[in-house]
């Protein structure tokens, strides 16, 4: 039996202001439906492009035997109680479920999957620095590790009702873009034209199975409700153990 639950996958970066936000508002929701669940917010150092999908092959990576489900989860979108209530404590048959997505036929924004999903599609692609497209490549993935697979999407991002959903800020750091053009083209359009055996090659040529990276340090952010009072006495592993909030620090 898995420890969690569910384990929310926040990839960070330069959005203090997001991130206070978020744990005032969508933590409490996820204590009342989400039980038992944690958090990883995995934050990149500075100095090279924001690298989202690597960022969430990580978390993954550091908990990927703890959870019967794992969400990818942007900071800046904030659900509201009815979404986390209706949607995200909804068991799908199928391995993925998109609760908030992009229009445009992909997988980025809050998704919801089992870890054998993320395992055999070999989780994003590690070499798309900068931002977009990594959302496109993780659909190409599951279409095709999963033949004529049918991924419900419950909200879109242009869907009128999204707001009833979720509250949406200005998403306005780490937009950085970088051969954004060859990217496109290539999830978007060549992709679909490759032989099966090149499509293969081609996700297994970066992702889960070559991930490299280096943990900084790790911050186990307490629940408020913990009794403080012997926070002396606990050493780390008790920390990791009782923290509902783990923000590891990388360097990729």
């Amino acid at each position: 039996m898995s420890e969690y639950k569910n384990i929310i996958l926040i990839p960070y970066r330069n959005r203090k202001e997001h991130l206070d936000i978020f744990i005032k508002d969508a933590i409490p929701l996820f204590e009342k439906y989400l039980q038992p669940y944690k958090v990883i917010i995995i934050e990149q150092e500075h100095g090279k492009l924001f690298n989202r999908g690597m960022l969430l092959n990580i978390g993954f990576n550091e908990y990927k035997d703890k959870s019967e489900y794992f969400f990818t989860h942007d900071v800046d979108i904030i659900p509201k109680e009815e979404c986390v209530n209706e949607l995200y404590t909804k068991i799908d048959i199928s391995c993925i479920t998109g609760i908030y997505t992009s229009q445009c036929n992909t997988l980025g924004g809050i998704i919801k999957f089992t870890p054998e999903f993320f395992i055999k599609t070999n989780g994003f692609p590690n070499n798309y620095w900068g931002w977009g497209v990594e959302d496109k490549a993780l659909q190409n993935r599951a279409e095709y590790m999963y033949h004529n697979i049918n991924i419900n999407k419950n909200i879109l991002n242009n869907d009128e009702n999204r707001f009833n959903y979720f509250t949406i800020k200005n998403d306005i750091d780490d937009r950085q873009h970088d051969n954004i053009g060859h990217k496109t083209s290539f999830e978007y359009g060549e992709f679909n034209n490759l032989t099966t055996e090149n499509k293969l090659i081609h996700i297994m040529k970066s992702g889960l199975n070559n991930l490299e990276y280096k943990i900084i340090s790790r911050e186990y952010i307490r629940d408020d409700r913990d009794d403080r009072d012997d926070r002396d006495d606990r050493d780390d592993r008790d920390d990791r153990n009782n923290s509902t909030i783990e923000r590891i620090k990388v360097s990729i």
